[in-house]
């Protein structure tokens, strides 16, 4: 047995979308807790649940990143990355890499219960339960054994490679070696979830703070929807004494301008910002730290294919190459930042060879050079029987917001649309979990959304839409030819070999899908104040608040 105390130090960056920044507000003496420990923030919109299963946005992740405790995290240590035991405290595999056994530690639920290797193991079992409909069973489904047979249909969960050995041994088979299988322990298809809390509260379990238990460095003390979730130390946790704020206070602020004010009146202890007139001003506070980071987040549009319209894939091939990536970046993102003609980001390693855009091409740049937007667009007016006329053509766009921003942004898109394609453009916009609700039930022509990575490879992004995965991007689409790259990439333990598949399986994207339209690769511009200490700087950390303290505010 090969002992795997440390797994290989990841130093690409995960991306953290907009929402995930810090917030406050109120006065700091009614949200101090203990001393000067206290820690303000903010999302940019209520959390969906804080049920991991069934959970997938940036502010839910927030929360959970602090208030569970995955098997292991990420953290920064003298400014590289480094696997921690967390809720097992060590982890050990057998020869080829195909059987895990992980050392459950003693550690209690917030409720006074211990955790036991049951919980990692239900946990593990319903995100690839299809009874369960968890959209994050696409980390696992295609590497514990019998995952896809399971989430398609085709085997019961109890036929999954995950064994509990006794109360503190989990016992994980895989379907073959992976080369990136720890990076997977500290996502939330890994989480532990108490079977009898989340039975007890069904449907509204992580609906509420008191429907809901945590085993992490934090507990939610409250949560006033559409206002504030509060944090807490967890006095019960089983590191607790390596916890150094005593509380946190995640405020939900919609408005941009909201956030920058509150955070240049001190209310909020960090931001991060895309408008460079903000960025400017906080460059001139002497107290504040700013940090600059290319991110592996991807802004893009993405299309129903059962959708009439959107069934054609040379109007899906129009819509995505009229866009003006450059324009967009330049007018809408002040250059913040970085015009996208891929679907894998930049900032993802694929190990040894390092950032995986640097070694293979960008796919829109060679298919902009070789076909024209209107020209495809007339030609799937006429395959759809539609006639020649663009303008008899309205598409719904839908957006996942409702600020000023957002408004802006649409109408920038609207005009933009009708002046290169002659289209149509009807604005619809919701709050997240309306959004949410509409896409993942078909309910939609065309919208907008940010995804972020969520560990250290391009398969977090690009198995996105495998058929087995396809409900977490929901556009419809599958192909035959990129389900089996994906699946032998995810096998292939010579990177250079990895590579060239994730790369076939782009083009094929593109080429044969054209679901997703890239828009802008993310850059983070964030600032902090300089009396909070340790924050993580790379967006793969799982760490989360658990080692940033306050010293001289």
């Amino acid at each position: 047995m090969k002992k795997r105390l440390v797994a290989a130090i990841l130093t690409a960056a995960m991306a953290l979308s907009l929402t995930a920044c810090g917030g406050g507000g109120g006065d700091k003496s009614s949200s101090s807790g203990e001393g000067e420990q206290y820690y303000n923030i903010y999302l940019q919109t209520e959390p969906s649940t804080l049920d991991s299963i069934k959970g997938n946005d940036n502010y839910s992740w927030k929360i959970l990143m602090n208030t569970m405790e995955p098997l292991t995290r990420l953290a920064e240590k003298d400014g590289e990355q480094v696997r921690e035991p967390a809720g097992a405290e060590s982890w050990e595999s057998n020869d080829d890499g195909t059987v895990w056994t992980f050392k459950i530690r003693d550690n209690k639920w917030t409720d006074g219960k211990e955790v036991t290797a049951e919980d990692y193991a239900y946990g593990i079992r319903q995100t690839l339960n299809p009874d369960a409909g968890s959209p994050n069973s696409f980390f696992t489904a295609d590497f514990i054994k019998n995952g896809a047979k399971v989430v398609n249909g085709e085997a019961s969960v109890d036929e999954l490679g995950v064994k509990v050995v006794d109360d503190k041994t989990l016992e994980i088979t895989l379907e073959a070696p992976t080369p990136y299988f720890m990076s997977l322990t500290d996502t939330r298809a890994c989480y532990p979830v108490r079977q009898d809390i989340a039975e007890q509260h069904g449907e509204t379990y992580g609906s509420e703070a008191d429907k809901y238990v945590s085993n992490g460095p934090f507990k939610v003390e409250s949560w006033k929807h559409n206002s504030e979730v509060s944090l807490v130390k967890n006095p019960d946790y089983w590191d607790a004494e390596n916890v150094k704020l005593d509380k946190v206070k995640y405020s939900i602020i919609t408005d941009e301008t909201a956030v920058f004010n509150s955070f240049d009146s001190g209310q909020l202890d960090w931001c991060s910002t895309g408008t460079e007139e903000w960025a400017d001003r906080f460059d001139k506070k002497d107290n504040a730290e700013r940090v600059d980071t290319t991110t592996p987040a991807m802004r893009f549009d993405f299309f129903n294919v059962n959708d009439k319209l959107f069934s054609n894939i040379n109007i899906r091939k129009a819509f995505v190459l009229a866009v003006d990536r450059e324009d967009m970046a330049k007018t809408i993102y002040q250059d913040m930042h970085i015009p996208a003609y891929w679907w894998v980001p930049q900032a993802i390693s694929t190990g040894e060879l390092g950032d995986y855009r640097e070694q293979v091409d960008a796919p829109l740049e060679k298919m902009a050079k070789e076909e024209d937007a209107k020209e495809l667009l007339l030609k799937g007016m006429e395959e759809l029987g539609l006639g020649s006329d663009p303008s008899a053509i309205t598409v719904k766009y839908s957006l996942s917001a409702t600020t000023q921003w957002t408004r802006n942004y649409g109408e920038y898109v609207q005009q933009k649309y009708k002046e290169i394609l002659g289209v149509n453009i009807e604005l619809d916009f919701n709050e997240w979990t309306t959004f949410q609700q509409k896409t993942n039930s078909g309910e939609y022509q065309m919208g907008n959304m940010i995804w972020s990575t969520d560990y250290d490879d391009p398969m977090s992004m690009i198995s996105l839409f495998t058929t087995a995965n396809s409900g977490n991007i929901p556009t419809g689409w599958s192909n035959e030819k990129f389900d089996e790259l994906i699946a032998k990439a995810g096998r292939e333990m010579d990177e250079k070999t990895r590579v060239d598949l994730y790369h076939q399986a782009e083009e094929v994207l593109f080429n044969e899908g054209c679901n997703i339209c890239p828009l802008v690769n993310e850059m983070e511009h964030s600032f902090h104040y300089n009396y909070v200490k340790n924050l993580n700087k790379k967006f793969t950390s799982t760490s989360g608040l658990k080692y940033v303290y306050i010293e001289g505010r």
